[in-house]
């Protein structure tokens, strides 16, 4: 429970070793760049070479996804929990040396790709004219004909299917000196009706207009050759496109070799940009840069010795003022993989403990009483396990996900084991409904007691654990207000706290409310009940009187203190949150119950046994799901909103050394 000390560094070195070094100490992982104003020197303009970088990590995933299409990983699921492969660092800057040839590889796949997308519009094209021409095929002459010496010629289709009665009777109607007109109705279809119309050029007009308003839309394609000779063209456009897009779409599905070389360059690509970055920060001269930055302490002399061995440069460390140095936390492998949860809502400001440790323990409990399946659990914690054993190397934060689950499901298994709750009581109802065993027995007894039995006595026990978890906030607070020397502030809002929520709480055990709730009250000695209201009364004047005890004025001192006094409704409200343990608990047993009971709805014997076997599967599988999201959603709220909202502020900024650790497809061994 540490939050790692660090060390402020002076850097500087010749600006010819500037690329070799900094690819060191991204390798080191151990070195924030600090942006700074340099008095005497420039910061490099680098914004060309960040573009060209960009350029050439976005050309890289942009082939790989072109790849994916044609030429997918088979790796699936199992291959990403496997993690990425390891580089030596000599092997890594070896191949680094040869991205031209990998950018050449990246260009001609994108190139490809667009061959293919054009082809495939050309033959989409194609065919739509084909289409819309074929009606004309016997049409002799050319597409654009449009009138004789005294007539005009309407080629166009209507839609839908029209008789030829029905365009007669519609130009008879309308255009009444229509008379002298031929139509030939060609190929009608569900969709459209293909005509041709010839007329005088004096009621062409007319005609045409009156054509339009029922729909008629000449062909596309208006040319000076036959429909025939178009379609031949048309054809052969046709084939030529599919032929291309065919050979493109081959040779892409043969470049699945070339995807080693593309990830690379994409990684290589993203940690250039990362040292280019990290060299807009520096200051340089013709000669020489300097750089300033963040090493953790106990890496820092480690890191002096190397890079003054190495290269030609100076490397000093200098005193930080309060809160300008970067956040990295350090916790036992128990509680690592919540550092998340505590990430997510905040890194600890200044004067802030980390409260990974101590949250990680009941971030665990919490989360098993929630779910509180033996069954649910045990199959958490071999899945992970296996998944944790087998794939060594995995991803870090995958890592630390699957560690967190694996010990999720630990506690759930201890708390279904208390409460006997193994997939629900399918031992017992398999043991009634398959084995004859008598239906009073009970088969799998709890070690301790049973929720859906005694739900009252888990609703004490969740407010219980609720009281613990917020006193352990409060504490805490109480602590870190102790190491500033704020006493007074430790006596208006942690101890005088204590003083009045213990003597509420020793004053309700014995009350008939808390009897109400429980079933049975708590006698206390008088000689307790005369002390627990005196610890109410002593907390209240504490609050009244040093809440606000750096208040000049009484009366707003006073003020403020009944305020905070006031504030007892939200502890109530908090404790009573709590109640979500046991609404979540209970779901999980309740409804694991009633899957197991549609189960032996058709009774025993094979035909039974199989449908069970069904229902128990699928049944099971969604209730675990559902119920599992419940208790991690549910589980980080009450750390974010009753166990942080004690204590923590939050606020501090995360260390981000220079690393390999952005490359996404490869992993730099460590030196």
């Amino acid at each position: 429970m540490s939050v790692v000390s660090m060390k402020k560094i002076w850097l500087c070195g010749l600006e010819s070793e500037r690329e070799a070094l900094l690819r060191l100490v991204q390798k080191k992982r151990v070195l924030q760049v600090r942006e700074e104003e340099h008095r005497h020197l420039t910061s490099p303009d680098v914004r060309d070479a960040v573009q060209a970088a960009e350029r050439k990590a976005h050309a890289a995933e942009q082939a790989l996804k072109i790849l994916d299409r044609y030429a997918p990983d088979q790796g699936g699921l199992l291959a990403s929990l496997a993690g990425v492969p390891d580089k030596s660092y000599e092997d890594w800057l070896k191949e680094s040396r040869e991205q031209a040839d990998l950018e050449a590889k990246a260009a001609a796949v994108i190139e490809a790709d667009k061959q293919v997308t054009e082809a495939k519009a050309v033959i989409v094209r194609t065919e739509m004219l084909m289409e819309n021409i074929l009606p004309w095929k016997d049409f002799p002459r050319p597409m654009n004909t449009e009138e004789t010496q005294s007539c005009r010629i309407l080629m166009g289709t209507l839609p839908g299917m029209v008789p030829e009665g029905e365009v007669r009777a519609f130009l008879a109607e309308e255009v009444p000196e229509a008379q002298a007109y031929e139509i030939e109705m060609i190929d009608p279809a569900d969709s459209q009706t293909a005509l041709i119309l010839v007329c005088l050029k004096d009621i062409a007009d007319e005609v045409e207009d009156c054509l339009r308003r029922k729909g008629f839309a000449r062909p596309l394609i208006q040319s000076d050759k036959t429909p025939k000779e178009l379609l031949a063209e048309l054809e052969t456009q046709h084939g030529e496109a599919r032929q291309k897009a065919e050979e493109k779409e081959n040779w892409l599905k043969e470049r699945g070799c070339d995807r080693a070389g593309l990830q690379f360059l994409y990684d290589d690509a993203t940690l250039e940009k990362g040292r280019l970055e990290a060299v807009a920060k520096a200051g340089t001269s013709k000669e020489v840069f300097f750089l300033t930055g963040y090493v953790p302490e106990k890496a820092a002399d480690a890191l002096k010795k190397e890079l003054e061995e190495k290269f030609t440069c100076s490397v000093e460390f200098c005193p930080m003022e309060e809160g300008e140095a970067p956040v990295l936390l350090k916790n036992n492998s128990f509680s690592t993989p919540t550092e998340s949860v505590v990430a997510s809502y905040g890194l600890p400001g200044v004067g802030e403990i980390d409260p990974t440790s101590i949250m990680s323990i009941f971030y665990y409990v919490l989360f098993g009483l929630m779910l509180s399946d033996a069954g649910y659990g045990l199959l958490m914690v071999i899945g992970c396990g296996i998944a944790l054993k087998k794939f060594p190397g995995m991803k870090k934060g995958t890592r630390q996900m699957l560690t967190m689950f694996f010990w999720c499901g630990v506690s759930t298994t201890i708390w279904g084991l208390l409460f006997g709750s193994f997939f629900g009581d399918v031992i017992d109802v398999v043991a009634h409904t398959f084995f004859g065993v008598d239906p009073a027995k009970e088969v799998f007894r709890p070690l301790w007691f049973a929720p859906i039995k005694k739900p009252m006595r888990l609703l004490i026990y969740s407010f219980l654990i609720g009281i613990i978890h917020l006193f352990t906030g409060l504490a805490i607070k109480g602590f870190q207000l102790l190491k500033q020397k704020r006493v007074m502030d430790f006596i208006g809002g942690v101890l005088s706290w204590y003083l009045l929520l213990i003597g509420l709480i020793l004053l309700l055990l014995p009350s008939d409310l808390f009897a109400s709730i429980s079933g049975s009250a708590i006698p206390l000695p008088p000689a307790v009940q005369s002390a627990a209201k005196i610890l109410a009364i002593a907390g209240a004047v504490g609050l009244l009187l040093f809440a606000a005890w750096d208040k000049k004025n009484f009366g707003l001192r006073l003020a403020l203190g009944a305020y905070e006094i006031y504030g007892i409704t939200g502890w109530l409200s908090d404790v009573l949150s709590y109640s979500r343990l046991l609404a979540l608990g209970l779901a999980t047993g309740v409804i694991a119950s009633v899957i197991n009971s549609m189960g032996t709805m058709f009774g025993g014997g094979v035909i039974g046994a199989i449908i069970f076997i069904v229902i128990f599967l699928v049944g099971h599988a969604l209730n675990m799901a559902i119920n599992l999201l419940g208790a991690y959603v549910h589980t980080n709220r009450l750390q974010y909103v009753e166990f942080f909202g004690k204590f923590y502020e939050g606020g501090g900024n995360a260390f981000e050394p220079m690393t390999a650790d952005t490359a996404k497809y490869y992993h730099m061994e460590d030196i």
